[in-house]
């Protein structure tokens, strides 16, 4: 194969990016559960000769954050380099203390991926305080990108939001 890559890891790509094309369009748990379900039975139906256990063993994280390539990293190697920058960036932008668990692992590189894409957008939705802008201004700061932030109120319109854009 190119690359070098086994068929165990060319499935695991494959896997990841069907993943991350459709299953972060969900909300519901149950509807990402039937993304994976229908993500693993696509993948032992159509890649054979694959160790699909190790293929499609969770979780899918890959980073170009320690390498300058696009690789495959585990959750204690992500945890801990994400810890040692999130400590930099605590001292350096904001006095923001975020617990890295699972599911903050998932939302920065999701919004990593977002952000390096030419023209990347997202629209993040969720509770008031639960990191959604901490986590947006982190994944920029790594990135070496600047954020603006609207500044809402009351009799904000579409002539603010017009100057906000310039």
């Amino acid at each position: 194969m190119d690359q070098g890559l086994s068929r165990e890891e060319l499935v695991r790509i494959w896997a990841h990016e069907a993943l991350r094309l459709f299953g972060d369009r969900l909300v519901k748990d149950s509807e990402k559960k039937w993304c994976e379900d229908k993500v693993d039975e696509t993948a032992r139906k159509w890649f054979g000769g694959v160790d699909h256990d190790k293929a499609l063993a969770r979780p899918l994280f890959y980073s170009s954050w320690m390498t300058k390539d696009t690789r495959q990293v585990s959750r204690d190697e992500l945890k801990e380099f994400l810890s040692a920058r999130l400590r930099v960036f605590y001292e350096e932008e904001l006095d923001v203390p975020l617990v890295v668990f699972d599911e903050v692992l998932d939302h920065i590189l999701r919004i990593d991926r977002v952000l390096r894409q030419p023209m990347g957008h997202c629209l993040l939705v969720g509770d008031s305080g639960a990191g959604k802008t901490v986590l947006s201004k982190f994944v920029s700061w790594m990135n070496g990108l600047s954020i603006f932030q609207i500044k809402a109120h009351s009799r904000y319109g579409i002539d603010d939001f017009n100057e906000d854009l310039r």
